[in-house]
């Protein structure tokens, strides 16, 4: 699938952290909490776009210390509780590629977008957390578990 470059601008994130292995079902209970939370707090009507950040690299991170974090792009007047914390998110350019799967099949799809040749010219991997982003209309097939979201890895120009 062809990759896309976008900017995704600087913002304001409220976020609700998993520590552990990417792709196990925690994950899930992770955002099934953050979404109450979400509701609780005003931030669900309209629908946001929801963000899950990766801060690291499972082939050089031990699974049981890898960070998620579960976010939404929030105001300067939310001050999140002791459970959701404030994320600076600064923005950049990424390389994106559309995922439609379950959660067992987003590993892979990862893993191919930064297979060797995957980066258009011109650019390579930044070092900064990869990204999920989550469109407004965002929704979990019940019979399939499968999902569409767009896998972000942030770039930088070369040469």
């Amino acid at each position: 699938m062809p990759l896309e470059i976008r900017t995704i601008p600087s913002m304001r994130l409220a976020s609700m952290r998993h520590i552990g292995p990417y792709g196990h079902p925690a994950l899930t209970r992770l955002w099934e909490r953050f979404g109450q939370w979400c509701a609780e707090n005003g931030l669900s009507e309209p629908r946001p776009r929801f963000y899950g950040i990766s801060h690291d690299n499972p082939a050089c991170t031990p699974p049981d210390q890898c960070r998620y974090d579960a976010c939404v792009q929030i105001g300067h007047d939310l001050h999140p509780g002791a459970e959701v914390r404030v994320l600076d998110f600064v923005g950049c350019e990424h390389a994106c590629m559309r995922f439609s799967g379950t959660g067992p099949e987003i590993a892979p799809a990862w893993a191919a977008l930064f297979a060797p040749g995957m980066i258009p010219a011109g650019w390579a991997p930044a070092p900064r957390p990869a990204l999920e982003l989550y469109d407004e209309s965002f929704a979990v097939d019940p019979d399939t578990g499968r999902f569409a979201c767009w896998l972000c890895v942030p770039v930088q120009r070369i040469g």
